[in-house]
């Protein structure tokens, strides 16, 4: 057994052990001697008045004894070795064996379908105004294209992304939101909010998202945090929390403010994280909304102009110049772009989205539960069944599908027993001799300890 390295194996299924087979070995069981017994004083156990009787019956004994003991004794073999064999014998043998050698890639056939990861040259691209700008696929985290991901610029009102996040996590869509005197004279664009609505935290994320409602911004803060610069505390603390590090907010409007700042990496984080509620991708994604409490239009205009369009945000100041965040899905494939500091952003977008879609394949390797690997453990009544603990999912350009292939390895010095969804292994995704992506490999069951109590009753029952 291997106790140095990692077990790596070919993507085919071994046969898995038999649990326990008596003919598998041949066992030398030695037939115990022939004891004597009552001799000597036990013979003085007879009564007087049991006489003849009894004797004959000590006779029958003396002649049937030895027979029972020694069929005894080789039972007793039988379990003693099974015994030995149940916790002692190698979990390798006779069944899957480990390779010694570098494992070569194992191959998957592909069929098209559709954490932060980085392709190769994601510098490359096609040329965009925008001083600042970044492609990620939604679906796997792979960030397709960048300029300047990590330059701090004003976002302007994709702030307005985290503002509704918190209102989402922290607020109910029913509650009922007063507008304040402050709120209702915030400067800039504006949901038309006025002092002592009361509204519904539902229309005022509409007016928040679709008209970008720097009124609504402050009315949510207030509403969630009980004012601005502790509603500003959470925005700071969340974004931090979720990875966006160079993200510093002074407001939850997206004001020019010293010390207000983003980047196009941490935008586009915050909007993933963002299209996960689908509260908030219904609402980006509508063109018009209106209620008893207002009517919005979308600011976004690639929703009546971009096939597969599904908002989310603009943003327009002095410094920050024309900002967008924007996610579109065709063929399976959902790509979030931000550009920032741009001239022409509705023309920047629809590039970077044409770059990702035509130059760039979505490829699904396995579901999640798909079995991986079956091999048998130490000490275990049953085969390890590795199974994926998510979807599979790789982006490569389109020139390099026929170059993906896969290797999965197996965590040595496993022992029974093992708990479902226990990680056993992982499944590493190679483009060429580049790993591209690596998945965990947990177990499909429970896997129990061998023992000669259950060895015995599943040999005995074939359960």
């Amino acid at each position: 057994m291997h106790t140095n390295s990692a077990f790596r194996y070919r993507f085919h299924y071994r046969p898995a052990l038999a649990p326990f087979d008596l003919y598998a070995r041949t066992w030398n069981v030695e037939r115990a001697p022939h004891i004597q017994v009552f001799e000597g004083p036990t013979a003085h156990v007879f009564s007087d008045t049991s006489g003849r009787q009894e004797a004959g019956q000590m006779r029958s004994l003396r002649f049937r004894l030895p027979f029972l003991i020694a069929w005894g004794g080789a039972a007793l073999a039988v379990l003693v070795t099974a015994l030995a064999w149940a916790v002692g014998w190698p979990a390798n043998q006779g069944g899957a064996v480990a390779v010694s050698a570098p494992a070569a890639h194992v191959w998957i056939p592909l069929e098209p379908k559709s954490e932060i990861a980085w392709i190769a040259d994601h510098e490359t691209g096609p040329y965009i105004t925008a001083h600042a700008a970044i492609v990620i696929d939604n679906v796997t985290g792979t960030v397709l294209y960048s300029k300047n991901p990590h330059q701090t610029r004003a976002p302007a009102s994709t702030t307005k992304i985290l503002t509704a996040l918190l209102a989402l996590e922290k607020g109910g869509l029913d509650e009922i939101v007063s507008v304040s005197r402050y709120a209702a004279g915030t400067t800039g664009s504006t949901a038309r909010l006025y002092t002592g609505q009361k509204i519904r935290m539902i229309d005022l994320l509409h007016g928040l998202l679709l008209s970008s409602g720097n009124d609504a911004a402050v009315a949510v803060a207030e509403h969630i945090a009980g004012s601005e610069d502790a509603f500003v505390r959470l925005m700071n603390a969340r974004a931090a929390e979720l990875g966006a590090l160079n993200t510093r907010f002074q407001n939850p409007h997206g004001l020019d403010k010293p010390g207000h700042f983003s980047t196009a990496y941490d935008l586009a984080l915050l909007a993933r994280l963002a299209l996960l509620y689908p509260t908030f991708a219904e609402i980006v994604a509508k063109q018009t909304y209106s209620s008893e409490s207002g009517a919005w239009t979308n600011t976004n205009k690639l929703l009546w102009s971009y096939e597969g369009i599904e908002g989310i945000k603009t943003g327009t100041t002095g410094q920050a110049g024309y900002c967008l965040v924007a996610t579109a899905t065709q063929n399976g494939m959902q790509l979030i772009t931000v550009v920032l500091g741009s001239t022409d952003r509705w023309s920047d977008t629809r590039k970077l989205l044409d770059y990702g879609f035509d130059n760039f394949h979505l490829v699904t390797l396995a579901d999640k539960g798909d079995v991986i690997a079956r091999l048998p453990i130490d000490r275990g009544m049953d085969p390890i069944v590795a199974v994926t603990n998510r979807p599979l999912t790789v982006v490569v350009r389109d020139e390099d599908v026929a170059h993906i292939s896969t290797e999965w390895q197996i965590h040595p010095n496993l022992k029974a027993p093992i708990a479902r969804g226990q990680t056993v292994g992982t499944i590493q995704v190679y483009i060429g001799e580049t790993l591209a992506k690596e998945v965990p490999l947990v177990s499909a069951a429970d896997i129990e300890r061998r023992t000669i109590f259950r060895t015995i009753w599943r040999w005995a029952t074939g359960a």
